[in-house]
């Protein structure tokens, strides 16, 4: 009788896998500097056209006045564009609080009615109608040009100014401002810089500084997102 050993083996072992390394969260640093960015610039160009505006706005106490009629003198340091304004008091109209139906009440009583004031100036004269006339530092008359657009501002409570001619100072020195005619009581004449500029030429610098700056956090924004999609890709 024959017998056989049968050689028992075990079966083959695979290598262990080794473990997968852990991914790296992608970082949200790139968003908050975006965010950083736009708030910071933003906060600036609010604060520059606001500082902007009111600086221009406080000029207009230093202006040189005049009653009309009347002859001032106005000593230019920086050679440029002078604007005269016409300041006089403002008319005030009432105008009943309007009902619910957005019309105003049939019958309106001003003694127990709620009123709306609303400040409007009177029809502002040219400079021609008020006789301007402007004298250089030579002696010489200086041209005189009509303010093409619209400036006005508050004088205090009741007076408004609006800005009515031009002139060149090419020189310093200097200027005499009169005016022959009155159309009014109580008017005076305002010489100065052309605040409104001021304030169109600042507000265009913070509209840009603001328009820069959400460019800026989103070109951020968008490079942040492309690395967190390059590192969870």
């Amino acid at each position: 009788m024959t017998s056989s050993l049968t050689e028992l083996r075990l079966p083959p072992t695979r290598p262990a896998i080794p473990p997968l390394p852990a991914r790296k969260q992608p970082s949200s640093v790139g968003y908050w500097v975006a965010g950083m960015v736009a708030v910071l610039g933003l906060t600036a160009a609010c604060v520059w056209g606001a500082l902007g505006t009111v600086t221009a706005l406080a000029r207009v106490d230093d202006f040189d006045r005049v009653a009309v009629p009347g002859v001032t003198t106005v000593s230019v340091t920086d050679a440029g564009t002078k604007v005269v304004y016409y300041e006089s008091p403002a008319q005030l109209a009432r105008y009943a609080d309007p009902t619910a139906s957005g019309r105003p009440a049939t019958r309106w009583n001003p003694a127990t009615d709620a009123t709306i004031e609303v400040r409007h100036a009177a029809n502002t004269p040219t400079w021609q109608q008020l006789g301007l006339q402007v004298t250089g530092p030579d002696g010489a008359a200086v041209p005189v040009s009509t303010y093409r657009s619209t400036a006005r501002y508050d004088v205090d409570l009741g007076r408004l100014g609006r800005a009515v001619a031009t002139f060149q100072a090419t020189t310093v020195g200097r200027y005499q401002v009169s005016a022959t005619r009155a159309t009014e009581v109580g008017a005076t004449l305002a010489v100065g810089d052309n605040f409104a500029r001021t304030i169109v030429m600042t507000t265009l610098g913070a509209a840009i500084l603001g328009l820069v700056t959400v460019l800026a956090a989103a070109l951020l924004a968008i490079a942040a997102y492309r690395a967190r999609s390059r590192t969870t890709g």
